[in-house]
Order: C-alpha cells, then structure tokens, then sequence
C-alpha cells in the first residue's frame, strides 16, 4: 500500500521565498502547493484541507491574521496546523498568533530556510505519531 504524502499549503506572496521553498521541498516525501494570497489559499482550502500551513503575514489583499482568523471560524479548517513564517514579529504578534492556536511563529531573518523545514518536518512528523498512539 503507497503511503499517502502529507500536504503542505505554502501562502507566501514572495516569488522568490516561494521558489526556494519549492525547490527544498522537492526532495521531501510531501505534497506542496502554493498560493500568494490568502484568497488564493482559501480557494485551494475548499478543494483539499492540507496536513500543514507556512502563512507569511505580509500579504496583498487579505493579510495572514485576517486568514488565520477566518480559518479559526470554520469548522473544517479551525484544526489545521499553522506555523506563520513572517518578517515581523513583536510580542503582541506574537500572542495574537498563538491565541489562534498556531504551532509556531518563526520570524524568517533568524533562520535559514533548511531550519524553517526542518521545523516543518518535525510537526508533520510529530502530528503523524501523535495521530497513531
């Protein structure tokens, strides 16, 4: 029996984060897809709900707290886990984010990206045990 890949909905509006990310991904046993908008990613949500979700904050048209905010209201979507990877990052952010309920808030000039995937592996990896015991 194949084994099911694990999704990842990348909703980052730069091209060339995106790229890069793409290109990292690659060689990972996951299934990515992308969106440069929030809109865009609410449009792939009603299709396929993803096993993870890389939200950047900075966002043309609807922002990433506005996203997150609205998936937290759906029922469907309000358990999906998000790790936001933003340029910004002050404490009220910060709390804002985790008040709804992000695994993680990663400010992208303090990590390389290999750090940020790594860190997306081990919460894939990790929901994938926690699902099974």
């Amino acid at each position: 029996m194949p084994e099911i890949k694990k999704t990842v909905l990348i909703v980052e509006d730069e091209p060339s984060l995106q790229e890069a990310i793409k290109i990292k991904l690659k060689s990972k046993p996951y299934a990515y897809f992308s969106a440069e908008t929030a809109e865009k990613a609410m449009d792939f949500l009603e299709k396929q709900i993803p096993d993870l979700i890389w939200l950047d904050l900075l966002l043309p048209g609807m922002g990433g707290f506005a996203f997150l905010e609205q998936i937290r209201k759906i029922d469907k979507f309000k358990n999906i886990p998000v790790v936001i990877v933003s340029v910004s990052g002050g404490p009220e952010k910060i709390k804002r984010a985790f008040e709804l309920n992000i695994l993680d808030y990663l400010i992208k000039s303090q990590y390389r990206l290999d750090d940020i995937i790594k860190r997306m592996e081990y919460y894939l990896n990790d929901r994938a045990n926690n699902k099974r015991k």
